[in-house]
């Protein structure tokens, strides 16, 4: 029988008689790994605050992390907090009410319909409610309707502890009915258009100009037209037939609107938002590596008043890392036991969890860049001379980059070459910078980032050309293996 993890910090709102397969933990008990089935199970996210880098995000964000199945994914919690994103998931509900009036003649339609887990107490809403599980994910949820436009006005997420007695029954009933497959994919039938997402003012783009001029000409060479756009080209995406995204990305930013436009059209994107929520939250990243066994520094996930026993627990110096840091920004060394509050205080702002992790040295970090499963390229990244970092950003000024050593495939030691791979298949089978430390023990992974740097002269070195005629093959493969695309949309009409 299959195990249901229900996640509350409210638990009353539940009723007492759950189906038996159903376990009700805290969400300190999922995030601290206590008193957990084995894996394979799926984890129901209650939790009263669900917002980006909140203990309730980090809930559904660790659980996928651990391999189970959660509801709601981060990722729909992650487009709850932009209304663009909650928009475009109104359609598939608004096409549901809208087959409901064509073929059931005089409708009478509630203004509020409570929704747990895509079943309702009206029989003749349940397309409608099955449509806004599918688009939003939330398991508890009203949707607000306009009974004359016939069309969603807004679906929001309820609490558990609000619920009343009908809508307790109503969950305790939909618990072990949960959404069906997704739909089978549809045949790609056109010529492949390639839109590039770049950003001028992006002060540390993942590639130059000068690349994307490169990439522009060996994509012409094998017969794929490609167009550069910017954030305000939006609305002209569904034109396109596959996305590559060429600007640093991050939650909450219009790379991710982006790549989650780009999937729910059916196009072939890289990076695609899963890629972008898993590597942009590093502990994602360290609950992923740990529950697969993948070496790392040995890491602990903090909040606030577990922070002083990271310090005992790790020693020092240490690392303090916010989750959604990028470019070494947001790490911080900490030298000794009294500036560990200060500089955890500092994180925890931005997030309710940080990373602490030991300090380890070395020249260089390996960057190994793996494309849908094989290696593309190697770099060594050497630290900016006297400091310990790839990067140094002044305050007011510059930033300071370190070197970067180009290295042919077959000159890199086989356990990093092994630990990278098995790093980036945890992630996805997209484009990941794989960035690891030599140590005396062997290999660890420090993190893999999505949107890896591919720049002419550097990453590119080893292979030239040929290393973007695979990234390009990688494209054409994806389109014309027929990847489910969504109907043709005029321009403009995406949001």
């Amino acid at each position: 029988m299959a195990i249901t993890l229900i996640v509350a910090d409210e638990p009353y709102g539940l009723a007492d008689d759950l189906p038996p397969q159903c376990h009700v933990v805290a969400p300190d008990d999922l995030l601290d790994g206590r008193h957990l089935p084995q894996p394979g199970i799926t984890v129901i996210n209650l939790c009263r605050d669900q917002r980006p880098l909140s203990f309730g995000y980090y809930v559904s964000l660790i659980a996928e992390a651990r391999g189970y199945a959660a509801i709601p994914t981060a990722a729909d919690l992650a487009d709850q907090a932009d209304d663009r994103l909650v928009r475009s998931r109104h359609a598939p509900v608004d096409r549901a009410l809208a087959a409901l009036r064509r073929h059931s003649g005089r409708l009478v339609l509630p203004r509020r319909l409570f929704v747990a887990l895509g079943r309702c107490n009206k029989p003749h809403l349940q397309e409608v409610a099955e449509a806004a599980y599918e688009a939003f994910g939330l398991p508890l949820m009203t949707l607000q309707i306009d009974t004359v436009r016939v069309q969603l006005l807004q679906a929001v997420a309820e609490p558990l502890a609000g619920l009343d007695p009908r809508q307790q029954r109503l969950l305790r009933a939909a618990l072990e009915r949960l959404a069906g497959p997704p739909p089978a994919p549809r045949p790609f039938r056109r010529a492949p258009r390639l839109a590039v997402l770049v950003n001028p003012d992006d002060p540390l783009p993942p590639s130059k100009p000068g690349t994307i001029v490169r990439l522009r000409d060996v994509a012409s060479s094998m017969g794929i037209d490609t167009e550069c756009l910017g954030h305000r080209d939006l609305p002209r995406l569904g034109g396109f037939d596959a996305l590559l995204i060429r600007e640093t990305t991050a939650l909450q930013s219009p790379s991710y609107i982006f790549a989650e436009t780009a999937a729910r059209l059916g196009l072939p994107v890289i990076d695609d938002p899963v890629s972008i929520l898993r590597c942009c939250n590093k502990v994602f990243l360290h609950e992923r590596l740990k529950a697969e066994g993948v070496a790392q520094p040995r890491t602990l996930a903090v909040r606030a008043d577990t922070l002083a026993a990271a310090g005992e627990a790790l020693g020092f110096p240490l690392v303090l890392k916010v989750p959604d840091g990028a470019c070494s920004r947001g790490v911080v060394r900490v030298d000794t036991p009294a500036e560990l509050p200060v500089a955890g205080r500092r994180l925890l702002r931005r997030s309710r969890l940080i990373l602490a992790q030991e300090y380890l040295y070395t020249d260089f970090d390996w960057r190994i860049g793996v494309l849908a499963g094989r290696p593309l390229f190697a770099c060594r990244y050497r630290m900016v001379r006297g400091h310990w970092q790839i990067f140094r950003h002044g305050e007011n000024g510059p930033s300071e980059e370190g070197a970067t050593e180009p290295v042919p495939l077959d000159a890199v030691p086989p356990a990093v070459l092994s630990a990278a791979l098995a790093a980036a298949a945890l992630i996805g089978t997209g484009l990941y910078g794989v960035d690891l430390k030599e140590t005396a023990q062997g290999p660890v992974v420090i993190e893999v980032n999505d949107n890896p740097n591919i720049d002419v002269g550097l990453e590119d070195a080893c292979l030239g050309d040929a290393l973007y005629e695979r990234l390009l093959g990688h494209f054409l493969e994806r389109i014309e293996a027929g990847e489910e695309r969504a109907p043709a949309r005029a321009a403009g009409s995406i949001w």
